[in-house]
C-alpha cells in the first residue's frame, strides 16, 4: 500500500492564495528568506498586507507552501511518468525531461524549492512548524523515490551503470537542478526554446547513467 499523501494548505486552490504564492516566490528567489518580507510580497502583488495575512500568519508560513507548492506540482505531473510504460531509459528520459521543463516554467517557485529551506530558517523556526518541516522532507523523499525506483529498473535490466539507485539520482538531479542557478527567464522566451534547453540537459544528465551511449 502507497503512503498516504499530505496535505496542505496550498490544497485549497484559491487564486487568490495562487497568486500570493507565486509572488512570494519571486520575493524569495530574489532576496532570499532573511531579507523577504510580507511587505515585499504584497508590493510584487499590488496588494495590502491584510490580503496576506488573510491566507498566513507569517512568513515563515509562506515560505512553507511555496515549497509545497513547488513538490506537489512535481509529484503530479512526474509520477504518471515513472508508472507508465516502458523502457527504463525511456521513462527516466520523459521524467528527467518534464522535471526540467517544469523548473524552466515555473522558474520562481521551483528554485526556491530545489535551494532549500534555508539554516537560518530550520534553526529558528523548527521547533514550532517541524510537522511541516517533516511534511516537506517527506515529499521530497518520495519525489527522488519515483527517480530511484525507475533507476533501479534500469539497474536490474543491464542498462544504467551499477550504482546504488539512491547514490544514482544526486548527480543525475545535480545536473539537471543546476538550471536553476544559471537561467534567467525572459519575457519574450518561446516554449521551444525552453523545451531545447530542458533536452539538452536531460540527454547530458542520462548519459551519465547509461551503459551504453544514447544512439
Amino acid at each position: 500500500m502507497e503512503p498516504a499523501r499530505p496535505t496542505s494548505r496550498t490544497d485549497d486552490t484559491s487564486e487568490s492564495r495562487q497568486e500570493i504564492i507565486r509572488a512570494a516566490a519571486e520575493v524569495f528567489m530574489e532576496f532570499g528568506y532573511a531579507a523577504s518580507t510580507i511587505d515585499a510580497v504584497a508590493d510584487r502583488l499590488g496588494a495590502t498586507k491584510g490580503r496576506i495575512y488573510h491566507y498566513y500568519r507569517s512568513k515563515a508560513e509562506l515560505y512553507f507552501d511555496v515549497q509545497i507548492a513547488a513538490m506537489e506540482r512535481l509529484l503530479a505531473e512526474i509520477e504518471p511518468l515513472a508508472r507508465a510504460e516502458g523502457s527504463p531509459a525511456e521513462k527516466l528520459r520523459r521524467m528527467g525531461l518534464r522535471h526540467t521543463e517544469i523548473l524552466l516554467i515555473d522558474s520562481a517557485t521551483q528554485k526556491v524549492a530545489v535551494q532549500g529551506l534555508e539554516k537560518n530558517l530550520l534553526a529558528a523556526k523548527a521547533a514550532r512548524h517541524v510537522k511541516t518541516l517533516r511534511q516537506i522532507v517527506r515529499m521530497r523523499d518520495e519525489y527522488e523515490q519515483l527517480f530511484a525506483e525507475v533507476i533501479d529498473q534500469g539497474i536490474r535490466a543491464g542498462v544504467f551503470i551499477d550504482l546504488p539507485p539512491r547514490l544514482a539520482t544526486k548527480p543525475f538531479f545535480g545536473t539537471l537542478n543546476w538550471v536553476t542557478v544559471w537561467f534567467s527567464p525572459r519575457k519574450l522566451q518561446r516554449p521551444e526554446d525552453l523545451t531545447a534547453i530542458a533536452t539538452t540537459l536531460t540527454d547530458y544528465a542520462l548519459r551519465g547513467i547509461l551503459k551504453e551511449p544514447l544512439p
